[in-house]
C-alpha cells in the first residue's frame, strides 16, 4: 500500500474515533429506574401462611335444662393450598387450608359442675370467585367443605370428669376477602369466614345422666402472606 495513502487512512480513522469519544461526552448517561410491574396473570399455583381470630356461638341442647348457650372466643394459624385461573378481570380457584386453634367456649351451669368445649383444629376445603379491582387487588367470595374437631370437659370442683368426648365435626365456611400483590411472586391477603359445623353427642349415655348436642357455629378474621409459582 502506498505510504500516503497509509497515512491518510490512518488520520480518517483516527478523526472518527475523536467525534464518538467526543459524541460520548457532550451526552452523559442517565439510568432510567426499573420500575416495578404489577402481575397481570394470577393463573398458578400458590402456597401460605395465616393466623387470626375467631368467636361465635355453642349451644347445649338436652332434656333438663333445654338449652345452654355460651360465647366462644379464641385464636387460629395454619397454613393453605391453592390454585387460580384468570380469565379477563375475573379469578377462579380453589383452595385447601388447615389451622389449629384454640377457640373455646365455657359454659355456666347455675352450680359447681362446668363445662367447656374447644375447637381443636379446623380445615376448609373450598372455591373462590373473585374480581380484580386493580391489576394487584383481587376482591373475592369463598365457601366450601369445613371440618375439624371439638373436645368438651366437664369437671366437678376442678376435677374432670367421665362422661363427655371429642367429636369430629363437618359443615360449611363462605366468606369474603381480599389479596393483594405485593411483587408477582408474594401476595398479602386478608380473609372473613363464617363457619357452621353442625350439631353433634358430645356425651356417653352409658355414664353422662344425660343426651347433650352440641352445635358449634363462629366467625373468623384472618391475615396471611401466599407464595406464587
Amino acid at each position: 500500500m502506498n505510504k500516503r495513502y497509509f497515512v491518510a487512512a490512518t488520520a480518517v480513522a483516527a478523526l472518527a474515533s475523536s467525534s464518538a469519544l467526543a459524541a460520548d461526552f457532550s451526552a452523559p448517561y442517565s439510568a432510567t429506574p426499573i420500575a416495578y410491574q404489577a402481575p397481570t396473570e394470577w393463573t398458578g399455583f400458590y402456597a401460605g401462611v395465616f393466623a387470626g381470630v375467631g368467636g361465635g356461638d355453642v349451644v347445649l341442647t338436652a332434656p333438663v335444662p333445654p338449652t345452654i348457650e355460651a360465647n366462644s372466643r379464641g385464636g387460629l394459624a395454619g397454613i393453605q393450598v391453592g390454585a387460580d385461573y384468570q380469565f379477563d378481570k375475573f379469578v377462579v380457584g380453589a383452595v385447601a387450608d388447615i389451622a389449629v386453634t384454640n377457640i373455646e367456649g365455657r359454659f355456666s351451669m347455675g352450680g359447681v359442675p362446668e363445662l367447656s368445649s374447644k375447637l381443636d383444629y379446623l380445615g376448609t376445603l373450598r372455591a373462590r370467585a373473585g374480581y380484580l379491582a386493580t391489576d394487584n387487588l383481587l376482591i373475592y367470595l369463598h365457601g366450601g367443605l369445613a371440618y375439624g374437631r371439638t373436645t368438651p370437659t366437664f369437671s366437678v370442683a376442678g376435677v374432670p370428669q367421665p362422661g363427655v368426648h371429642s367429636v369430629d365435626r363437618w359443615g360449611y365456611s363462605v366468606g369474603v376477602g381480599a389479596e393483594y400483590a405485593v411483587t408477582d411472586q408474594i401476595t398479602l391477603q386478608t380473609e372473613y369466614a363464617y363457619t357452621d359445623l353442625g350439631s353433634k353427642t358430645i356425651s356417653d349415655p352409658a355414664v353422662f345422666p344425660v343426651a347433650l348436642d352440641e352445635s358449634f357455629k363462629f366467625h373468623t378474621l384472618k391475615a396471611g402472606v401466599n407464595f406464587r409459582f
